[in-house]
C-alpha cells in the first residue's frame, strides 16, 4: 500500500509501541526539538524499516544500517525511534573495536596479538594495574603503531626487538614526539617483561627526556674584544682628562676685558 503521491509505501506500525499519542512519532520529534527536515527524513527512513513488520519483531541495527545509509536517511534518528518504541536491538561493533582493528591493520600477526593484549589491559586494567582512560589507550597505541609496523617488516614477535632498533628508531625523533613514543614503548616493553612475552626490556635504560640544542660558547677574540671595548661616550660630556685636571694647573689666561676693567679700576 501506498500513500497519494508518495512512491514510499505505508509503514505496518506495531501497535504495543505506540500506547498513546503522547509516545507518537510526531510527538517524540517535538520533544527532541527535530526540524522539518529531520521529521520528514525520520519518516521515509521508519516507512522503508517498518514496511512488513509483523508484531514481535525486532529490528536490529546491522539490518538497518546499510539500508538507511544508501539513501541517506538519519540512522541515529531513525534508531532513537525504534528504541523508543522498543523493538530495536544493538548488535553493532563498538567503536573502540572498529578503532583497535584499524590501528592493529598491517602488524605482523605476533606483534599484533601482543599489542592487542596490551591494548586491552590498559583500557580494562589487570591483576597489578588500573584501567587508563580510553583517551589515553588510543593515544598510547598511536604512538607506538609506526614503530610496530617497521618492526613487523623484520619481526614475528616483540622479544625480536633489540635496543639497538629501538635507538635506531627514536634516533629520528626530537622533542615532544620522542618523548612521547618512547614513553609509549616503554609501557608496551615494561608488560610484556611482566608477562614473560619477551626475555629483555629493549627500552631500559634509556633516556626518556627531552633533547636540547647545544648551546655553543661565544668566540674568545670576540668576548675578549666585547669586555674591553669602552663604553660609549655620552654626548656634552666632558673628557677624563678635563675632569681630572687639579686646581690652578694648565688654566687658560684671563680675557682681555677682564684686563681692562682692572687696569680702569686702579
Amino acid at each position: 500500500m501506498t500513500t497519494a503521491g508518495s512512491a514510499w509505501p505505508t509503514p505496518t506500525w506495531p501497535a504495543r509501541g505506540w500506547p498513546g499519542q503522547s509516545t507518537s512519532p510526531h510527538r517524540l520529534a517535538e520533544t527532541r526539538g527535530w526540524g522539518r527536515n529531520i521529521r520528514f527524513a525520520v519518516n521515509r527512513a521508519l516507512t522503508l524499516v517498518l514496511t512488513g513488520y509483523v508484531e514481535g519483531d525486532v529490528i536490529r541495527h546491522t539490518e538497518i544500517f546499510a539500508l538507511l545509509r544508501a539513501p541517506d536517511l538519519p540512522v541515529g534518528h531513525t534508531v532513537t525511534v525504534l528504541d523508543e518504541m522498543g523493538i530495536f536491538e544493538d548488535d553493532s561493533e563498538p567503536s573502540f573495536e572498529r578503532w583497535l582493528a584499524e590501528r592493529l591493520e598491517g602488524l605482523a600477526p605476533g606483534i599484533r596479538s601482543e599489542a592487542e593484549r596490551w591494548t586491552r589491559v590498559l583500557r580494562d586494567g589487570g591483576p597489578r594495574s588500573l584501567p587508563r582512560r580510553e583517551g589515553t589507550v588510543w593515544l598510547y597505541l598511536n604512538r607506538v603503531r609506526p614503530a610496530l609496523l617497521e618492526w613487523s617488516n623484520l619481526y614475528d614477535h616483540l622479544r625480536e626487538v633489540t635496543r639497538d632498533d629501538v635507538l635506531t628508531y627514536i634516533r629520528t625523533l626530537h622533542g615532544r614526539q620522542r618523548h612521547d613514543q618512547l614513553v609509549a614503548l616503554r609501557s608496551l616493553f615494561t608488560w610484556a617483561k611482566r608477562n614473560g612475552l619477551i626475555f629483555r626490556n629493549p627500552t631500559s635504560r634509556i633516556k626518556v627526556g627531552y633533547e636540547y640544542a647545544v648551546l655553543q660558547p661565544l668566540v674568545p677574540s670576540r668576548s675578549t674584544a666585547a669586555s674591553r671595548r669602552p663604553p660609549p661616550r655620552r654626548r656634552g660630556s666632558s673628557s677624563p682628562s678635563q675632569r681630572s685636571t687639579p686646581p690652578g694647573s694648565l688654566r687658560s689666561p684671563p680675557s682681555c676685558s677682564t684686563t681692562s676693567t682692572s687696569a680702569t679700576a686702579g
